[in-house]
C-alpha cells in the first residue's frame, strides 16, 4: 500500500478543518461570531474493523467542509425578539477510503456537494427548530460501467448487461469496484428539534436532538439543470429515496462534553439483493469541549459509500471528528420578547 497516498488522505483531512477554522475566525472578526450549522455531517478521520469479503479498508476520512455565503445563526439567537436566524451555504463532502491493496488507480472515491439553506427558531422553552433544504450532486468520478471494468458507462454494450440481472442477482458480486461508475443529482430535506438544559450561565449543558430527513435522487440538478443525473438502468437498482432518524444526547461530564447517538437510514426500493436499512451507533468525546471530538462509532447493514450499497456489513471504527455546532452562551429567553 502507498504510504503517500495515506498520508495525503491525513493532510486532506487536517487542512480541510484548518480551512474551516479559518473561515470561521475571519467570519468572526467580521461579525462577532463564529459561522454555526445546525443540521450538519460531521468530518472525520478513522480506522476500523470489519470489511466486505471483496475489500479491506485500512483507513476512511470524510473532509467535509461548510462555506457560509450568508449566516446570522448564532446572532439570531441573541436578539431582543424571538426571531428565525438563517444559513444560506455550500457543502463539499468528499468521503475517502483507503483500501489493503495497490493504491494505484485510486478506487472509486465518493464525492457530494451541496447548495443549502437552513432556519432556526429558539422556541418559548428554550429549545431549537431547525429546517433545512440542501439539493446538489453524489457520484464517485468514474467512468466504466458499474457491473464491468471494459465497457463504459451509458455504452450499448453496457447496457446489454442489465438484461441479466433480476432479483436473484448478486450484485456484490458483480459490482465493477475499481472504476463503475455512480453519479445522481440529489435533493434533501431535514428536520431537527434540539431540547435544551441550560446552566447559570445560559450555556447549554444538556441537550436531546431528533432528526428526520428525506433524500430524493433526481436526474436534473438542482431539479433544473440537465447534467450530473443518473443512468436509467442504475437508478432501478438503488431505488429513489432514502429516509434517515438520528437521536443524539449530549451531556458534560468532569469538564468534558460527550455526545452518544444512533442513526437510522433506510432505502426501500433497492435491488432485493441488497439491505435496506443502515445502523450507525455512536459516542464521541470532546475532551476540551471544544469543536474536536474523539469518536467511536458501530455500523451495519448498507455500506453509505455511493454504488457500495449492494454491500451488508458490520464495523466499528475510531477515530477523530469535528463538530459544526457547539454548545454557545445564548440570551435566556426571559430576557426577549417575542417578535410581534
Amino acid at each position: 500500500m502507498n504510504f503517500y497516498f495515506r498520508l495525503s488522505v491525513l493532510i486532506v483531512f487536517i487542512s480541510c478543518c484548518s480551512t474551516q477554522t479559518n473561515y470561521a475566525q475571519n467570519t468572526k472578526e467580521r461579525s462577532g461570531f463564529k459561522d454555526y450549522f445546525p443540521i450538519s455531517e460531521r468530518p472525520f478521520l478513522a480506522a476500523g474493523s470489519g470489511d466486505n469479503p471483496y475489500e479491506t479498508i485500512l483507513l476512511e476520512a470524510q473532509p467535509v467542509v461548510y462555506y457560509s455565503i450568508y449566516n446570522d445563526i448564532r446572532e439570531a439567537l441573541n436578539r431582543d425578539t424571538i426571531v428565525a436566524g438563517d444559513a444560506i451555504y455550500l457543502s463539499i463532502q468528499p468521503h475517502l477510503r483507503i483500501y489493503d491493496e495497490n493504491s494505484k488507480p485510486v478506487k472509486t472515491p465518493s464525492y457530494k456537494a451541496f447548495i443549502g439553506w437552513q432556519s432556526i427558531i429558539k422556541t418559548q422553552r428554550n429549545n431549537f427548530l431547525t429546517a433545512a433544504i440542501e439539493s446538489g450532486h453524489y457520484s464517485n468520478g468514474q467512468s466504466k460501467s458499474a457491473f464491468s471494468t471494459e465497457f463504459e458507462d451509458n455504452s450499448p454494450q453496457s447496457a446489454l448487461l442489465y438484461d441479466n440481472i433480476d432479483d436473484d442477482t448478486d450484485l456484490a458480486a458483480l459490482l465493477n469496484r475499481s472504476s463503475g461508475n455512480f453519479s445522481t443529482n440529489l435533493t434533501r430535506l431535514s428536520l431537527n428539534y434540539r431540547i435544551n438544559t441550560f446552566d447559570q450561565n445560559n450555556y447549554p449543558s444538556k441537550s436531546h436532538s431528533l432528526t428526520v430527513a428525506y433524500q430524493l435522487y433526481h436526474n436534473r440538478f438542482l431539479g433544473m439543470f440537465q447534467f450530473g443525473g443518473y443512468n436509467p438502468e442504475d437508478i432501478k437498482i438503488y431505488g429513489r429515496h432514502q429516509i434517515e432518524a438520528e437521536y443524539e444526547f449530549t451531556d458534560h461530564f468532569k469538564g468534558m462534553r460527550y455526545s452518544l447517538g444512533q442513526k437510522i437510514l433506510l432505502h426501500p426500493d433497492v435491488h432485493p439483493s441488497a439491505a435496506i436499512y443502515r445502523s450507525e451507533t455512536s459516542a464521541i468525546l470532546y475532551p476540551w469541549d471544544k469543536d474536536l471530538g474523539i469518536m467511536a462509532r458501530f455500523s451495519f447493514g448498507y455500506d453509505d459509500y455511493n454504488y457500495r450499497f449492494v454491500d451488508s456489513y458490520s464495523r466499528i471504527s475510531i477515530g477523530l471528528t469535528w463538530d459544526f455546532f457547539t454548545p454557545f452562551v445564548v440570551k435566556p429567553i426571559k430576557e426577549q420578547k417575542v417578535a410581534e
